[in-house]
């Protein structure tokens, strides 16, 4: 029984990934990819007109070179101004060293402890009483 316990609920969370992850992709094609310095955007797919999207026609692109020369552009751009030299900045004062701390005074010896006094012998214990027979078992 926990053997269909675990297919049922395998099954379920494959379902549940499987709807997160339809609606994820449904939310992206519905956005639209903007630039964040030229400000360009891109549509999403929801956004493509259907003449366009799907319609089967194809377009025939080609691109010409006119020179085998590097391209400048046009407008030349001035040469900067030099930055003036700072100023050497000032010496920092030199830190005058700490002293050195004095030598401890060591801690005096401590007294020996005195010998302890030796515990009292205990007496001896009276011998116990004879336990009775027991009762032989009934096997």
């Amino acid at each position: 029984m926990q053997k269909k316990t675990w297919i049922a609920v395998s099954a379920t969370s494959v379902l549940g990934l499987g709807l997160l992850a339809g609606g994820a992709t449904a939310a992206a094609n519905a956005m639209t990819l903007t630039e964040g310095s030229t400000g360009a955007t891109v549509p999403g797919l929801n956004d493509v007109t259907t003449d366009v999207k799907g319609s089967g026609q194809s377009a025939d692109v080609s691109f010409s070179v006119q020179s085998d020369s590097i391209v400048t552009p046009s407008p030349a751009t001035a040469a900067s101004v030099a930055t003036p030299v700072s100023a050497q900045s000032v010496q920092s004062p030199v830190t005058v060293p700490t002293p050195v701390s004095p030598v401890s005074v060591p801690s005096p010896v401590t007294p020996a402890s005195p010998v302890s006094v030796p515990s009292p012998v205990s007496p001896a214990s009276p011998v116990s009483a004879q336990s009775p027979a027991s009762v032989g078992s009934s096997d």
